[in-house]
């Protein structure tokens, strides 16, 4: 049976977006995952200054002998040509890929290299060059991401646009279980698209807490387009000299695609039962909207091609998200103006104004979404719809002007934040109000209803850091399993598109009364 979407913007009252693990340094852990080698050259001799231990697995020369060298010892000439001009001519930020033939005693190997430069150093990252398959020649690849794309095209929402992701990428990636995640806001994530084996477990509409993606982690996915862990089983290779000799601090491996990774995260992959992870970032007006995380239960290292061809996929599902979030950011709007344009209509051919809201074919309730409104005006009261009564509402008013400014005021969760208002939940847990003249206490109130809503979470958010008796060491849950929350005194959520709407009802009422008084 076909799982009903979970609200994304339902408001949750724990923070789980846990700051201790928010601070820890991600990017200065001197170690490297070893299926890549790691060289820091200085600028802009390019001599090499510091190496990841693995160097002779992958050279067949010590650490020590690589060190002081430079980098055109081991090159050709229009490489290291290449590599020079390349550096110069691009800034810090930029990821540069190319293809290395590195010479050591007389035996040649050709890498896949990234490389990046930074103000003092730069990075080279360097993974042995596979010959690609038919399938993962750039051709192949072409094909799929067009046709994955046309597909893309087609979906007609938001939830179809993650769903044909998860099932493309899937078949794409032969990976064990794809995931599309969208981000709450508070950063916990919502599974909204899952393409999965039989034997792997069903995370479709559980919410993750934010604890999971730290704000440091998500920050990161700004400078790497993808995180990959071929195994969890590896063991973490450090870099020699451990201090950078050129800044005589950790290396910062921000940039790096090479980057160990939390022991805590190693844990969290085995309690979900695999060995292989990535994850892509969904980035939408410059924020992190959510993620695409595939996982496997074996080890499994994808080409870099493929890698390549995963990243310009999560662009194009970004984009597409994008266009169907536009889609229906514009059809609201096009539906709010009109009710707009009546109730402006209704409201100046009335000479009672909150007649003119709360009465006629168009109303208030319709503008936002209501079930019960009042105006307080020139010492009256007058509602429609479910209320809570006058004492109360003057009461409310008067918390209103005590700890609220002259602006715009909304909340889905009045209860939680005015305790009285618990005694009248059932009407008002969700509120808006347009103040008209708020040291008068004249006010329009908008009220909504508790609804209440169930949270699936994947395992209990509540143990999602489990710590140590030292204060310092933590562990992940250890348990995946479905655990349901009853979120109360709490409204259906106000929409960007209603608050614009309020404001500008809010300046048109605002409006008439100085023509009346003048």
């Amino acid at each position: 049976m076909e799982k009903k979407a979970a609200t994304i913007n339902v408001s949750i009252e724990k923070n789980y977006d846990s700051e201790f693990c928010g601070s820890i340094p991600l990017h200065l852990v001197n170690l490297i995952q070893p299926h890549g080698m790691l060289l820091v050259v200085n600028k802009p001799e390019l001599r090499i200054v510091q190496a990841s231990d693995n160097a002779d697995s992958f050279l067949g020369i010590p650490v020590d002998e690589l060190l002081e060298q430079p980098l055109s010892a081991y090159l050709p000439a229009g490489q290291y040509d290449d590599i020079q001009a390349k550096i110069a001519n691009q800034n810090s930020q930029a990821k540069i890929p190319l293809t290395l033939t590195f010479t050591v005693q007389d035996a040649s190997r050709a890498f896949t290299a990234l490389v990046h430069p930074r103000e003092e150093y730069v990075i080279i990252e360097l993974e042995e060059n596979t010959a690609p398959s038919s399938e993962q020649s750039f051709l192949g690849l072409y094909q799929q991401i067009k046709y994955i794309t046309s597909l893309l095209k087609q979906a007609n929402s938001t939830a179809e646009v993650a769903q044909l992701a998860a099932d493309e990428m899937k078949k794409f990636t032969d990976f064990d279980r794809v995931l599309v995640y969208q981000f709450d806001p508070q950063w916990n994530g919502i599974v909204i698209g899952q393409a999965r084996e039989d034997d792997m477990a069903d995370y479709m509409g559980l919410r993750f807490p934010a604890s999971d993606v730290p704000k440091q982690a998500r920050d990161l996915y700004f400078s790497n387009p993808y995180r990959l862990i071929p195994t969890r089983d590896y063991v973490p290779v450090r870099l020699i000299p451990v201090i950078n000799p050129l800044t005589q601090r950790f290396t910062d491996l921000t940039d790096s695609n090479l980057r160990s990774v939390a022991t805590v995260h190693l844990e969290y992959l085995a309690n979900l039962n695999i060995m292989a992870s990535m994850s892509l970032p969904l980035i939408i007006d410059n924020k992190l909207w959510g993620l695409i995380s595939c996982h496997h239960k074996l080890p499994m290292h994808p080409s870099y091609e493929l890698r390549s061809a995963l990243e310009l996929l999560s662009g194009i599902v970004s984009a597409q998200i994008a266009s169907k979030e536009r889609e229906n950011t514009v059809l609201l709007q096009a539906q709010l103006r009109g009710v707009h344009a009546r109730l402006l209509e209704q409201l100046y051919t009335n000479s009672n104004f909150a007649e003119g809201l709360l009465s006629g074919t168009t109303n208030l309730h319709d503008l936002l979404h209501l079930t019960g409104a009042a105006v307080l005006f020139e010492g009256g009261i007058r509602t429609s719809g479910s209320t809570p009564g006058n004492q109360e509402i003057k009461e409310l008013v008067a918390w209103l002007r005590r700890n609220r400014k002259d602006g715009l005021f909304m909340t889905d969760s009045l209860p939680k934040q005015y305790a009285q208002s618990k005694d009248y939940k059932d009407v008002v847990s969700g509120l808006i109000a347009l103040p008209i003249n708020a040291e008068q206490g004249e006010y329009i109130l908008g009220f909504r209803p508790e609804v209440l809503q169930t949270v699936s979470w994947g395992g209990n958010p509540n143990n999602a850091i489990q710590m140590e008796p030292d204060g310092k060491t933590y562990h992940p849950r250890n348990s995946f399993a479905t655990y349901q929350e009853t979120v109360k005194h709490t409204s259906l959520p106000w929409l960007a598109e209603e608050t614009d709407a309020a404001e500008a009802l809010r300046s048109a009422v605002l409006e008439k009364i100085i023509k009346e008084r003048h």
